[in-house]
């Protein structure tokens, strides 16, 4: 099948998701380029943006979309992995369990560690999206989530609802319908699997869940059910191997190693199951680490218009907390203390954190953007117009975030005189908003 027939195929299911399912989008997000990629979305396909939904909070998004399954029968999350400091990533499965089969929850992600993605997977998410992300790409990723395969998705939930009820040979009936479908559906070995324990039948249920695991080799189910079944028959050594296994696939889950610690107890191998329970207070250490950053930062923000030498201390307490664990997720931070540096006066001291900043990201077109405008608060323009043109190399949507991006940098290109250079950026600037005063008055005095 050619690219442009798949893409009709996903644009379709995106449509019907919204026009016929009454489906809705809720975005939880601070990034200003993935809802315009989201509303792109919605442009392209001719729909109204009267299902599209956007918050920055969590929490106040959870309670909106409560409201709003009174007006639509589904809702599709986009849920940001971390916001301002805190991960959401342990919140995915609170979601999923809250809203059940009327929701689908996509996390996104500049993460693109793999560990961190199985993570989000194992939490509940339907699907990973790394940013950024195309328009066409983000339609795809939709309709895989919302529709992978509806007809099977409809026997697996008939079959687990059945095996709730104890039918368990009709159970087994449907199972064998998905493998007639799909010969190496891991989804119908599980359930096939999960028959085979509510019968009893041990050795039968390892088989299946093993032969599930075989169909599809990065995905956790087989091998929880499998360290679940040797918990019920009291093999430890068993379930210490899959155990083991999860944790190499999926390591960031502090619970787990927990589990791994109790096992090696029960198998009376104490430095094992020490080492594990103290990976276990590692882990929840660095999402304490994590909560502190975030809450100082939350001060900062807080107090930073009436005293904002004292909120930039309390951002530099936040950089420094996190120490060693700084990620690309953390860049925001150093976004914020340069900006209010700069707004002190004192921008050569927001350029040395900007560079900290690309120390961690190199190709972060945010952060270049605003050296940038830090060189030119200190009038030293070549330097400001290197960083400008870096971070539109790097970051070519950037120019579209905000029109007074495009605007300022047309301003350092008229300050050195690059009339041409000004001219094709204020052009720019007044695409995204034509009644731009400032814009307008600095393009006909160039051309003047």
């Amino acid at each position: 099948m050619k690219k442009d027939q798949k893409l009709s195929i996903y644009d379709k299911i995106f449509k019907f998701f919204i026009n016929d399912s009454k489906g809705c989008v809720m975005a939880v997000t601070d990034d200003a380029l993935f809802l315009k990629a989201v509303k792109g979305a919605y442009k392209s396909q001719g729909l109204d943006y009267k299902s599209f939904f956007a918050k920055h909070d969590l929490e106040k998004a959870v309670a909106e979309a409560k409201m709003i399954l009174n007006r639509y029968k589904q809702i599709l999350f986009f849920v940001e992995a971390s916001i301002e400091g805190l991960s959401n990533v342990l919140i995915v499965k609170n979601i999923k369990s809250l809203f059940g089969h009327k929701c689908k929850l996509i996390v996104i992600t500049d993460e693109t560690e793999r560990n961190r993605i199985i993570q989000m997977y194992e939490m509940g998410a339907d699907n990973v999206i790394v940013k950024p992300v195309s328009i066409n790409s983000l339609i795809q990723k939709i309709a895989l989530t919302l529709n992978p395969n509806n007809n099977l998705g409809k026997m697996v939930d008939e079959a687990k609802s059945l095996i709730q009820l104890g039918e368990l040979d009709q159970a087994e009936k449907v199972a064998e319908q998905i493998l007639k479908q799909k010969p190496d559906s891991s989804i119908a070995f599980i359930i096939k699997g999960d028959i085979a324990l509510a019968k009893d039948k041990f050795k039968d249920a390892e088989d299946h869940y093993i032969r599930a695991g075989s169909q599809s080799r990065m995905y956790l189910e087989p091998l929880k059910r499998l360290a679940e079944l040797f918990s019920r028959t009291g093999d430890q050594n068993k379930r210490l191997e899959y155990l083991k296994k999860l944790d190499k696939l999926s390591p960031l889950n502090y619970e787990r190693k927990i589990d791994i610690g109790h096992t090696y107890l029960l198998l009376n191998v104490e430095d094992k199951a020490r080492e594990n329970f103290d990976e276990a207070v590692s882990q929840v250490q660095k999402q304490a680490r994590d909560m502190v950053s975030a809450t100082l930062m939350r001060i900062a923000k807080t107090i930073g218009q009436e005293r904002p030498d004292l909120g930039t201390e309390y951002i530099a307490k936040a950089i420094e907390h996190k120490g060693s664990s700084l990620t690309r997720e953390d860049l925001w931070m150093f976004n914020e203390i340069g900006i209010s540096l700069r707004q002190q006066g004192k921008w050569e001291q927001s350029i040395d954190y900007y560079k900290r900043g690309l120390e961690i990201s190199p190709m972060d077109g945010g952060l270049y953007y605003n050296m940038g405008m830090a060189f030119a608060q200190g009038k030293q323009y070549y330097k400001a117009l290197e960083n400008f043109q870096k971070a539109v190399d790097s970051t070519p949507d950037i120019l579209d975030q905000s029109v007074s991006i495009p605007y300022n940098i047309a301003k350092v290109c008229a300050a050195l005189n690059k009339y041409q250079d000004a001219g094709k950026y204020l052009k720019k600037a007044l695409k995204i908003d034509p009644d731009f005063e400032n814009a307008k008055k600095l393009l006909a005095k160039i051309y003047s």
